[in-house]
């Protein structure tokens, strides 16, 4: 995405795109955004009956001097008309509002969708506070879009028509004021308008970029206090937020300046068909139906004049919601149009006696080669060890293996089938070196693995991996609840509470990235015991540099720059 105020004035192509987006989604909100405009419809001749009988009314008692019994049927039906209108504004609301809530719930399971579609490998390429944003903020940006452009967009297609046509055979001038002035509104809407949509994508673009910046900061805030260069973020920060506030401040320039132009148009309109009744009236003015006009016509076509331009001036204001929309929708399908990974078996499914092949398995991220050529193959109950430098591929290797990313070329087999994340999922258990553990109770993250497990399974589970042996002097035992990644807890005692997860798991095979990292020897060698003593008859790959690690591994394989030794 760029960030640039002419992005959408030279790439209509995409503006295009999310605005047919935008309809696709509509479809599934039809009949709710139907009812809003038909809603606003009863609303709008509604007016035109209330309009009626007070020109009527005030046409009988001022002119008439009609008594007041007389006119009970005329006051029973301007009260009925008033509740009308008050059922078809709440209708109007409610029924935009469901529109708008099904929407961002459809587009926000899309985008969860496509977020497990795509990986945590892929998903961690860009700032966490971002995607939240997009998820966050920027679907809510579509609500307005289906609870009040759309239902207005059609309103306004009736409703001004309709009152033309009912003012025409009354006061064919004043119909024809409406007929030539009515247009002047959205011509000089979409005139003004025609930035906004690219206005509203740089605001949302930089909301998303600050969101991301100052929670990126805000996870990493004890580094900067250790460097001293907290200050220096906050200054940082003041200047992103700046940044959003000039952002945010086009966008209500536009907002400010279309409105103003509106109300002036519609206000002239007012005020030509009030001078020309009002002459009328006085005998001043002698072509048109001036010359025969009543009080009950010039009141009535009075009274409808600034409620012919209501419905145009409110598209106006919603204008700015489709713009809105519009902006939030390119951020959207920048994520939904990411392509997931694509699982390719090229030789088959095929009886093997191996638990897990690389077939001549190479992976790019553009034009970074990170594996080339990897051949490996392990057995049912093997224990290997998977060696090599920071930034040597095993990372990358044990994503391939989870079904996190996709081969460029070559295939992975797991039990005899090309890998997939659901398979994966079924049959390896995993833990990194950076186990992260979830505010809540220890209990809670532990049966992270398996909700479904049963109370005495869990406590095994944190009985076999000394989880229990700490748990047990904490107040509450597994019940203590614990801070987010593990706020008051050792890095030998997170570490325990993954491999309880990985136990409870109870898959064939076990995949551990570095989990002696970050301890101290004693702890270490605990560790390795308790994963040697649990994990005796599955199938164990352990990513590590620690030479303890490696020794007690029946194999050692090597990667060295994406290919391996051995």
């Amino acid at each position: 995405m760029q960030d640039d105020q002419r992005y959408f004035d030279k790439n209509k192509a995409r503006e295009k795109v999310c605005a047919g987006w935008l309809k696709e989604q509509g479809k599934s909100v039809r009949k709710p955004v139907l009812a809003a405009a038909v809603a606003g419809i009863g609303n709008g001749l509604g007016v035109i009956v209330q309009s009626a009988l007070l020109a009527f009314i005030v046409q009988a008692l001022i002119i008439d001097k009609v008594q007041w019994p007389t006119l009970i049927n005329p006051l029973s039906g301007l009260f009925a008309v008033f509740i009308l209108r008050a059922g078809c504004i709440y209708w109007q609301q409610t029924a935009g509002f469901e529109a708008g809530a099904k929407v961002r719930a459809s587009i926000r399971q899309q985008l969860f969708d496509k977020f497990a579609a795509l990986g945590p490998a892929a998903v961690k390429q860009r700032q966490s506070g971002e995607l939240a944003a997009v998820t966050l903020e920027q679907v809510d940006a579509l609500e307005n879009y289906y609870s009040r452009y759309l239902p207005q967009h059609t309103i306004v297609g009736v409703l001004p028509i309709l009152m033309i046509a009912v003012v025409m055979p009354v006061n064919w001038m004043v119909g024809l004021i409406f007929l030539l002035t009515g247009p002047l509104v959205p011509l000089f809407m979409a005139l003004v308008g025609m930035g906004a949509a690219s206005a509203n994508r740089n605001q949302f673009l930089t909301m998303a970029r600050m969101s991301g910046y100052f929670l990126d900061r805000l996870q990493g805030l004890t580094t900067l206090k250790l460097f001293g260069q907290a200050w220096r973020e906050l200054d940082n920060i003041n200047r992103i937020a700046d940044g959003f506030r000039e952002k945010t401040m086009a966008v209500l320039r536009i907002a400010f300046l279309s409105s103003a132009i509106l109300e002036f148009f519609s206000a002239v309109a007012v005020a030509l068909v009030a001078v020309y009744v009002g002459l009328g009236l006085l005998g001043q003015i002698h072509f048109g139906p001036a010359q025969t006009i009543t009080l009950s016509e010039a009141l009535f076509v009075l009274l409808l004049a600034p409620e012919f331009f209501m419905p145009l001036r409110q598209l106006a204001v919603y204008y700015h919601d489709k713009a809105a929309a519009l902006g939030a929708a390119d951020a959207i399908l920048a994520i939904l149009e990411q392509n997931n990974p694509i699982h390719l078996d090229k030789t088959g499914n095929h009886q093997s006696t191996k638990l897990i092949e690389f077939n001549q398995v190479s992976k790019c991220y553009g034009q970074r080669q990170v594996l080339t050529d990897i051949d490996l193959h392990i057995s049912a109950g093997e224990k290997i060890a998977l060696v090599g430098e920071s930034g040597a591929g095993k990372t990358t290797l044990l994503n391939l293996l989870l079904g996190f990313e996709a081969a460029t070329t070559g295939s992975v087999l797991l039990e005899g089938q090309a890998v997939s994340r659901e398979h994966a999922a079924q049959s390896i258990a995993w833990t990194g070196q950076s186990a992260f553990i979830f505010y809540g109770s220890i209990r809670d993250n532990i049966a992270l693995a398996n909700p479904d497990a049963s109370e005495e399974s869990i406590i095994d589970a944190a009985i076999a991996t000394g989880v229990s042996e700490f748990s047990e002097q904490l107040p509450e035992g597994l019940l203590t609840t614990v801070g987010e990644r593990g706020f008051g807890l050792s890095g030998g005692q997170v570490q325990r509470i993954a491999l309880a997860r990985v136990f409870l798991k109870n898959a064939d095979i076990i995949l551990l990235d570095e989990p002696t990292a970050n301890l101290d020897a004693a702890n270490k060698i605990r560790l390795l015991d308790t994963i040697e003593r649990l994990f005796n008859d599955k199938t164990l790959i352990i990513a590590s540099h620690d030479e303890e690690v490696i020794k007690r591994m029946d194999r050692r394989t090597e990667i060295q720059q994406g290919r391996l030794l051995s």
